[in-house]
């Protein structure tokens, strides 16, 4: 998934490790249908816990309601 946003050929090393855990942590909040409509980010909480995705720089985004035009 992370080449939906970053394109085949381009360079990693032009990244921070920051922009790459933000990326990360975009991707594992999508929830998905084969996960029950959970995000891979709740999965991974419920079986290892918050402090390990803390400690990763993983953090959980949740989608915004963006108001009508």
């Amino acid at each position: 998934m992370i080449r939906r946003i970053i394109p085949k050929g381009v360079d990693f090393s032009n990244y921070t490790q920051e922009d790459i855990n933000l990326m990360m942590s975009h991707i594992n909040s999508y929830s998905r249908v084969k996960l029950g409509n959970k995000s891979s980010y709740d999965i991974f909480a419920f079986q290892y816990g918050k402090k390990i995705l803390k400690s990763l720089g993983i953090q959980k985004f949740h989608r915004m309601k963006l108001p009508n035009p």
